[in-house]
């Protein structure tokens, strides 16, 4: 028998929504193989009984619906109750979609009774529907230090979120209500600006709750899409795709999307999938998008600059359209390397050093030779291999020298496809072509930071040359990595926010 004391009340007015969070809660639970599985139910609801302070004595039988409805009614009747169910699911159930469906009904659960008095929840349906634009989330970016949680996908999601943690510095809910003034449909304003005004009375902020400035498709800096491969189980053709989003801000605050599970003669086509998704979600936005991609050792020699956008239509070629670059996925797990990598990044963002930027290794260098040369020029941002990065060759020896160092960028030319290669071609040297764009990146006030563009601009121009010679030119056999250690893509984070496989 569930125990129902120190339970709270309902108001009569949230008898419908409380039918219905019980209703969304039970649907969850229904669905969630860590429930159906004997073994791993029982200590779940072991977990949940520590949670929750009670006893709910349901291990030792099956979890029929009516059963599923107890669990349910336990935790939305105390306070903090269904925040705990989340928490306790998330250790078990390995599918991160339906733990966040129980975060988003556990604020909206404490939103709802918080605000009882002011019929928010006549409010729900204007805002459920309004989707977090890139606007909004640089709104309220600007005011938190923490990152807004993964399962915030709509206006409703991120206001509950807001409204259901402490409020040390005040509500900064309010301000983000206030801003949704100019989103919402125009019958519903008059409505959100009473209850906006009767909230700042209440909380004594009437003075700090500006007027909302009018939505437009502001041009900032660059904004960026990060897409992942890491392999998956003991087959060698299969990876977990990951991406995560963020429209151009000052501070790195990504919005993780779905994972997928792909084969490798699969990746080109997922990876237009996620770049049409994200053109979609920021169509109201104008400004550069750049793309990289965080690659394990065994894709580093993906032609990913060759892939393209809009398969099923006409091709474009991403290259093209964006700076691209590729990332080690090792080197962001290795926290072991994260020390020089960050202490070199530093020369990076303060473009002042113009000497000993770039170290060219030799073919002819043991891969100790070049760790201590590039120990020796600790200023060495950029270091050029001497031939690609194949298995068992000298150059993946240089590269994980490099990648060990710290060098954020890494740059190698593929062999040509071609015995007779263009004049202009022979003519150029590897080491020629990245001296050249450094020094130009150091002639402008981005300094090296500029070389992902660099790059994007040698590779545009061998496109606008003879296609019929696109394997020989530079420009199509440059490959460059480069890794921001202030711009990693997160693996884990606070509860309800955790970045585990989730497969479409």
């Amino acid at each position: 028998m569930v125990d129902t004391s120190e339970t709270q009340q309902t108001p009569h007015k949230l008898i419908g929504d409380r039918r219905r969070i019980l209703k969304e809660t039970t649907g969850v639970l229904q669905k969630s193989a860590a429930v159906r599985d004997i073994g791993t139910r029982a200590m779940l609801l072991e977990e949940l009984d520590l949670a929750l302070g009670v006893t709910l004595g349901l291990r030792e039988v099956g979890l029929p619906q009516s059963q599923l409805v107890q669990v349910a009614t336990a935790c939305v009747d105390r306070p903090g109750g269904l925040r705990s169910l989340a928490e306790c699911l998330d250790l078990f159930d390995s599918d991160a979609r339906r733990v966040h469906e129980i975060f988003r009904l556990a604020d909206e659960w404490q939103v709802l009774q918080q605000f009882a008095e002011h019929d928010l929840h006549l409010l729900r349906p204007e805002l459920i529907d309004m989707p977090l634009t890139g606007d909004l989330r640089s709104f309220v970016a600007e005011r938190r230090d923490e990152p807004m949680p993964a399962y915030c996908e709509t206006a409703w999601h991120l206001f509950a979120h807001l409204a259901a943690i402490p409020a040390g510095d005040g509500p900064t809910w309010l301000p983000f209500l206030q801003r949704l003034t100019t989103e919402v449909q125009l019958n519903a304003r008059d409505r959100l600006r009473d209850v906006v005004q009767n909230l700042s009375v209440v909380w004594g902020v009437v003075d700090t709750v500006a007027e909302p400035p009018t939505a437009t498709t502001t041009r900032g800096g660059t904004a960026y899409l990060v897409i992942q491969f890491e392999k998956h189980g003991v087959e060698d053709d299969a990876f977990i795709m990951s991406h995560w989003y963020q429209w151009a801000s000052p501070s790195w605050q990504p919005i993780r999307g779905e994972d997928r599970r792909v084969r490798r003669d699969e990746l080109e086509t997922a990876v237009d999938e996620v770049v049409l998704e994200t053109e979609r979600r920021w169509a109201d936005r104008d400004g550069p998008v750049a793309i990289e991609f965080v690659l394990p050792s065994q894709l580093l020699n993906e032609p990913v600059d060759r892939w393209s956008k809009e398969i099923q239509t006409r091709p474009r070629r991403l290259a093209i359209h964006y700076p691209l670059v590729i990332r080690s996925l090792e080197r962001i797990r290795a926290e072991e390397w994260h020390r020089g990598w960050r202490g070199r990044w530093r020369t990076v963002r303060e473009a002042t050093v113009r000497e000993g930027l770039i170290h060219c290794a030799s073919g002819d260098d043991s891969d100790v030779q070049l760790e201590v040369a590039l120990e020796r020029g600790d200023a060495a941002v950029v270091l050029v291999l001497s031939e690609p990065p194949l298995p068992d060759s000298a150059g993946e020896q240089q590269l994980l020298v490099g990648l060990q160092e710290g060098l954020p960028a890494i740059v190698w030319f593929r062999d040509a496809g071609s015995q007779h290669e263009d004049l202009e071609s022979q003519r150029e040297e590897p080491r020629e072509v990245v001296s050249e764009m450094v020094s130009a990146c150091l002639d402008s006030p981005e300094g090296v930071a500029k070389l992902p563009e660099s790059v994007a601009e040698l590779r545009r121009r061998a496109w606008r040359g003879d296609p019929s010679a696109s394997t020989d030119r530079m420009g199509h056999r440059i490959v460059i990595l480069w890794d921001d250690p202030d711009r990693q893509p997160t693996r884990t984070g606070p509860a309800g926010s955790d970045n585990r496989e989730v497969f479409a």
